[in-house]
Formats: structure tokens, sequence, C-alpha cells
């Protein structure tokens, strides 16, 4: 499943590509199965905004754009009979040719044209029974009653963790013998934390000066001079702007209790906690305050969302997304995040995802 209620999953599949910057990318599909006028969307996969859109006839579909900042990790996805079809891939500003047929996604698709995707299929040949296998026991879990849940749920996720354990061993594996491909730093991005720091120094100081330079590997650069954020810990001074381009530094708001949100503008969970964060914020409007940080790249699509969703409380983008320093030295994984901070500046609760009546449940605790 791409996506579970309250988190943001993000797959991840890097290597080296070359890309003319200025002709944009060409993705040409040639799939089966699929109705006459099935409409589908590429999708970035961190931020989750729609890059484009278009519509299957006769077998084939055409996306075409420009990537500001590539490589990217992007979805394939559309909806038949109320079921998510999707795939993902990385890809850089190139002509990538897609074959497969509906029963192909989202693990068997072909996809030509990107050295990238290339280079990461190679570590999907190893890995890929091991995600089948657990997304088969995701949905058989999600089948069963709450009765059956609690005992026969207990065996389903004690496999889940077998498998996710023996997919990082072979990812990892995978970093240490090329950990100078995109995919090798991302990889470790994303692992690092189950790695010794000093295995993790090694690795980062392994990487070529055109990789160091990368936002995959700023992830890295960061975890190894940045204490992450936590419970107990003071927090992380950041400068960012907001809906006027105003600079707003964040320590001259400290003073009241902040909860600060990270967010992106598609993000379906961050979208259900507006209306919990409107009511918030008339109901403790004198003890706190809201600031929301924004993880989408481009500006108007995190002012449009500002505007669609009402937003009156203080709302702040830097315009780095995922790859902000403010999102890394938080250790933000996935969206929506919060942090409670207290007036002294402390950081006092820290949650990821959102369910209903979650947020004040949180404040009603501490009796702000």
């Amino acid at each position: 499943m791409k996506n579970l209620t309250g988190l943001f999953l993000i797959v991840l599949s890097f290597g080296f590509f070359s890309c003319n910057q200025e002709s944009g990318f060409i993705i040409s599909g040639d799939v089966t199965g699929f109705p006459d006028n099935t409409k589908i969307y590429l999708q970035n996969s961190g931020t989750q905004e729609i890059i484009d859109s278009t519509i299957i006839n006769d077998n084939k579909f055409l996306f075409k754009g420009l990537l500001e900042n590539p490589p990217e990790i992007v979805f394939i996805e559309g909806k038949l009979n109320n079921q998510l079809i999707y795939t993902s891939l990385i890809m850089g500003n190139e002509k990538i040719k897609i074959k497969a047929d509906i029963k192909d996604f989202p693990y068997n698709v072909k996809v030509k044209g990107s050295k990238i995707q290339d280079d990461q299929n190679i570590l999907t040949s190893k890995t890929k029974s091991l995600y089948m296998e657990r997304d088969s026991l995701v949905k058989l879990f999600l089948k069963l009653s709450p009765e059956v849940q609690e005992k026969e749920g207990k065996e389903i996720w004690a496999r889940i963790r077998i498998i996710d354990h023996t997919t990082d061993s072979i990812r990892i594996d995978f970093i240490k013998s090329d950990i100078n491909t995109y995919w090798g730093v991302i990889c470790l991005g994303n692992l690092k934390s189950a790695l010794p720091i000093d295995t993790v120094q090694a690795l980062y100081n392994k990487l070529t000066p055109e990789l160091k330079a990368t936002k995959y590997a700023k992830v890295i650069e960061v975890y190894l001079t940045e204490k992450i954020s936590t419970i107990g810990d003071k927090y992380h001074d950041f400068k960012a702007i907001n809906r006027n381009n105003d600079t707003i530094k964040f320590s001259d708001l400290i003073g009241k209790y902040i909860l600060l949100d990270f967010t992106t503008a598609y993000c379906g969970p961050c979208i259900q906690s507006v209306e919990e964060l409107k009511k918030i914020n008339k109901s403790f409007t004198d003890s706190l305050l809201i600031v929301s940080f924004s993880g989408d790249v481009n500006k108007n699509v995190w002012l449009k969302s500002l505007e669609r969703d009402s937003v009156s409380w203080i709302s702040l983008w830097d315009g780095h997304g995922n790859y902000s320093e403010t999102f890394i030295k938080y250790g933000i994984q996935g969206v929506p995040t919060f942090f409670l901070i207290d007036p002294k500046g402390i950081i006092i609760d820290k949650w990821v995802g959102y369910w209903k009546g979650a947020l004040e449940n949180k404040l009603t605790k501490i009796k702000i």
C-alpha cells in the first residue's frame, strides 16, 4: 500500500544520471489492461504535488514537464474500480519509456531511458519479492475483523518485522558496496539511524564532491553535525518566509506554547487536521501559537494551499522541501509531524500523523 493513515510513506530509488535541465522530461507509456479515458497522474513522492496529469487512450499515455531539482522520485498513479494503481520511479529531465500490463503494477513495470532507474532496478530485483509479500500481509491484516486482528494480527506483524529487517539488511549491503551512487546516498540518508554513527561518518567520507554537494547528502551531513530534535531538547532555531514574504526567525516567536506543524499541501492527513487546527487556534489563542512549516518545494503550491484551507495562523516556507535543514534537524520522516514546545523553548511532546481529536487531546492533557 502506498499510504497508511497518518503516515506519509516514501519510496526511494536513485543512481547516477545525466540530463539536459532545460529540455525537460518526456515519459511515454505503452500499457495494457486500462480502459480508454483512464486518468493518471505524475506525482512528486516527497511533496505529493501533482506534476502532470494525462489520459490513457489506445494503451498509450504521455507526460511532459520540467523538474526544477532533479533527480526526483515520482509516482505514476490512477484509480480503477476504486483501487489505486501505481508505480514509482526515479528520474531526471530525460526521455523515458514505460511498458507494462495493469497486472505489472507496482513492482514489475519496465522502465527504459533512465540510467538512475537502471541502477535502482538492480537493488529492486533483490527486494521486490519482499515488498510484494509485505503488501499482501498488510492487505490481509486490513481485511480481518477487529476481533481477529488482535490474535492473528500479531503473527502477521511479526512476519512483517522480519521482512523489514531483511530488506534493510539488503539495502545496507548495497550502501556499503555502492555508496557513490544517488541510490546509495539516499539509502544511507534513510537508514542512518540503523547504523553506528562512525559507520555513517566513514561512508559519508567516501562520497565524491559531486554527491556531497547534493540535497540528498545534506541529510547525512546535518545528521552527523547536528543533534536531531527530540522530547526534552531545546528547539532548533531557523529562518523562513511567511505568506507576505517577510523573513521570520523562529526564536522570535518563543514565549507562548508553540504547536509546530510540519506539513505539505497535498498530504491527506495534513488536510484532515486543518479543521481541528482552526478550532485550536480559536480555543487556545491566549496561550498557544500554531506555526506550520511547509515541505512544499513550489511556492505557489504552498500559497494556494493556504488559500484553499483558509489558514489564519503562521505558515512558513523555505523552498527546500523534505531536504530543508529545518526538516532534517527536526528529524522529519513523514508528515504531518507535530512538536509541542513550551514557553521556555523546550520540546515537551512530538508525534507523527493525525487522527480526529488527537491535537485537542494532547493540549488538554498538559492543561495549556
